[in-house]
């Protein structure tokens, strides 16, 4: 099949790589990342390549972050060249496939920033065969030593005068993007380093009040971006949190986009969309009774749920019990029953003490919180007023662990599952006692 085609799609190399079964890759890139070595050996795992099936050729300054260490891991996994005769800035990808050579070139390096975060022109193309293309390649080779040991450790010596580099450029780049800062804005990307971290600034920045209630096809990309991730997480969190009972929308099945929370501004988010999230909540045979409508996704949203939220601020775990519509389920059985079930709650609150969780009485119209009962600090014993007190029909009721975007937490996707699972286990018997089941 002939292709011939330009995208600016994030994420669309990946994408379409996963799906080939490749025999070879020769990748020629400007600048290459830890990020790059990392789905080269997810393609050398899943083609089955050797060390000998791929070939790389990159220019002297492919990276300031630790070269000569790169280089070495580079090197156990691929032939690599430097080229050095003439300045090297082009990025072409070829994957050689039974069904001929699929190929991209354009302005994407093989980086986190070139393959998943950039806005990059990239053109695809297959054929049987790419004479041009194998034509520079050959070109490269021709300006190119291959990487020995005694290149790897000349790198290896200047790596603390590349950091410096390094860091100075970092810092000339945010104050430049800090031309663009909001005095709404949570934070500014300077204030922390969130390079090498699962979620990066740009997935918080989605989320500033500045963006909260637009619409267009870059912020719904973005948004996306943010959504994929957490299904990430999903992958990873879902069967673990079948085994505490605790389930995706049970439509999700049928609809996958309701794993999460919707991406556009509508009227059930006051058309203004702050957050997304992963929500996991009763199981369908717990919840409907005859005659519910199971595909609704009203009817699901009306339980309580735990709930991992990607916000402005950070990242926050939790109990989301009430949502601001009326009847829900969850709010009118703990309402009937708070003084027969109070000891039993104020138990369970005493438990939580020291995991830094607060319950928020949130009125979504506004975007605040207008009461909260901050569990390390308060009387258990005082809950159930605080909550009978301030818990109403027109405002949501939930509570939480906040976790700030630079927090070791969130380094990784498997990070942020081990954190996610202890809190929600550590929630978990409250939010047994205070949700509704059909009676067995």
């Amino acid at each position: 099949m002939e292709v011939d085609k330009w995208v600016w799609e994030k994420g669309y190399i990946k994408k379409i790589v996963k799906d080939l079964e490749v025999k070879n890759i020769t990748i020629v890139s400007a600048y290459f990342s830890n990020y790059g070595v990392e789905f080269i050996k997810e393609l050398m795992a899943k083609s089955n390549l050797s060390k000998d099936n791929i070939t790389l050729y990159l220019s002297k300054e492919f990276s300031m972050n630790k070269p000569g260490a790169l280089l070495d891991e580079l090197s156990s996994l691929a032939n690599v060249y430097i080229v050095h005769k003439e300045k090297l800035h082009a990025k072409v990808f070829m994957f050689y496939t039974p069904q001929g050579i699929k190929a991209f070139h354009g302005s994407a390096n093989f980086t986190r920033g070139g393959l998943d975060g950039n806005l990059e022109l990239i053109h695809e193309v297959q054929s049987n065969s790419l004479e041009r293309l194998e034509e520079f390649i050959n070109h490269c080779l021709l300006a190119s030593e291959k990487v020995t040991d005694k290149i790897i450790e000349n790198y290896k010596d200047i790596d603390g005068e590349l950091k410096n580099l390094s860091d100075t450029n970092r810092k000339v780049n945010r104050k430049i993007n800090e031309i663009f800062v909001d005095n709404q804005d949570p934070f500014k990307e300077s204030d922390y380093d969130l390079d090498r971290y699962f979620l990066t600034f740009q997935d918080y920045e989605t989320f500033f009040p500045k963006y909260q209630a637009e619409n267009d096809r870059i912020i719904l990309k973005r948004r996306e971006v943010v959504r994929n991730k957490l299904l990430k997480l999903n992958n990873l969190m879902k069967h673990p949190m079948s085994k505490m009972n605790l389930h995706n929308n049970w439509s999700s099945r049928r609809r996958p986009e309701l794993i999460t929370s919707q991406i556009s501004p509508s009227k059930h988010n006051y058309k203004r969309l702050s957050w997304i999230c992963l929500r996991y909540g009763k199981h369908s045979k717990d919840a409907l009774i005859g005659g519910s409508k199971t595909e609704s996704h009203e009817s699901f949203i009306r339980h309580a749920c735990m709930q991992i939220s990607v916000v402005s601020k950070g990242v926050e775990i939790g109990l989301f019990h009430a949502t601001a519509a009326k009847g829900c389920i969850d709010r009118d059985y703990l309402k009937d029953n708070i003084e027969r079930l109070k000891d039993k709650i104020h138990n369970e609150i005493a438990k939580l003490k020291g995991e830094q969780f607060v319950w928020h009485i949130y009125n979504p119209s506004k975007d605040m919180s207008v009461h909260s009962f901050n569990i390390d600090k308060e009387d258990p014993n005082k809950f159930t007023d605080f909550y009978t007190k301030y818990d109403s029909e027109g405002l949501e009721s939930f509570c939480i662990f906040c976790i700030n975007p630079d927090e070791e937490h969130l380094e990784t996707p498997e990070n942020l599952v081990k954190i996610a699972e202890d809190k929600i286990a550590k929630l978990y018997p409250l939010y047994r006692l205070i949700t509704w089941r059909i009676p067995n």
